[in-house]
């Protein structure tokens, strides 16, 4: 079996569980503008409990999660301090390594809110506040390919050598084929990674429902094999509940995980996506220590 690696998992609701100031819209970014220490513990934490890569808490520093004013005036200082706390955790543990967080800009699971025009500026600026700290860019929650374009091209004008890992989001259901929020599928996928295949080191899925996440690894897994594609294979799910009421909207109800899913049954699941060639492995919202735990002593 090949090596695995270990994510970490969800750091927006740990840092709700251990006592971080914690709301919406801002979500995860409150921790860092008013008690980066949780942040620091909050790391620390899912690298004691065996994660291998930690990826930046940045994920909310964006302007749909603080504002257009003030992600202008904070934006980047936050961003530039999500990188350093995220070094300082993984340094003083030892062999760890940083994922820079390039989150979706305008709204989890919202295709339609991206703006092709005002993203490439916002890229660049977090690759360059987070570029002297991390090891590997996480491109994640991506819900279009298009997204991927502009990262890759805001990391490749910045010189960065770092290498790209591109994580793709996954509705809660399928109509038909395995796609995107928006429409784009695991074919489109694999296009745009073959275009930037001398960056892109692994493709993965997350902040979906494992049971959405593994017949999109096994696919995608069948569809690189077939492409010849040297990329590695992942996951990181989340926890939320599978049925969710009309109204809801990404971004604007903080849940409560399902109760049927423990470390031990997600662990299970991950099993069917190593099974399937997978060696990037984790967690995502909802998901804590003792998940990653579970996965570390399972497949580390």
């Amino acid at each position: 079996m090949n090596k695995i690696t270990i994510l970490d998992g969800g750091m927006g609701k740990f840092l709700r569980r251990i006592g971080a100031p914690f709301r919406q819209p801002e979500w995860s970014a409150l921790a860092l503008i008013e008690s980066p220490d949780h942040v620091v513990d909050a790391h620390t934490q899912f690298i004691d409990a065996g994660a291998q890569v930690i990826i930046t808490n940045n994920y909310a520093v964006v302007p749909y999660h603080l504002g257009d004013d003030r992600f202008a005036a904070e934006g980047a200082d936050l961003i530039e301090l999500s990188g350093r706390l995220a070094r300082q955790a993984a340094d003083t543990a030892g062999v760890v390594l940083v994922g820079g967080s390039m989150p979706p800009l305008f709204g989890s699971y919202e295709p339609d809110l991206f703006d092709a025009d005002r993203a490439p500026e916002i890229y660049a600026l977090i690759v360059q506040q987070l570029d002297r700290y991390v090891d590997v860019w996480i491109a994640e929650t991506l819900s279009l390919v298009a997204e991927l374009d502009v990262i890759v091209a805001a990391i490749r004008e910045h010189g960065s050598g770092q290498p790209i890992w591109a994580s793709f989001s996954l509705p809660d259901a399928y109509d038909g084929q395995i796609a995107l929020r928006s429409g784009d599928t695991i074919d489109d996928i694999i296009d745009v990674v073959t275009e930037h295949a001398d960056v892109i080191d692994a493709v993965m899925f997350n902040c979906a429902l494992p049971e959405q996440t593994t017949p999109a690894i096994i696919e995608l897994a069948e569809k690189v094999a077939a492409s010849h594609l040297n990329v590695r294979i992942g996951g990181y799910a989340n926890g939320f509940p599978d049925a969710r009421q009309p109204e809801y909207a990404a971004n604007n109800t903080i849940f409560d995980r399902r109760p049927d899913l423990d470390a031990a049954s997600y662990a299970d699941i991950v099993g069917t996506w190593v099974d399937a060639g997978a060696t990037i492995i984790g967690g995502c919202c909802d998901m804590y220590p003792e998940d990653i735990a579970a996965l570390s002593a399972r497949f580390g």
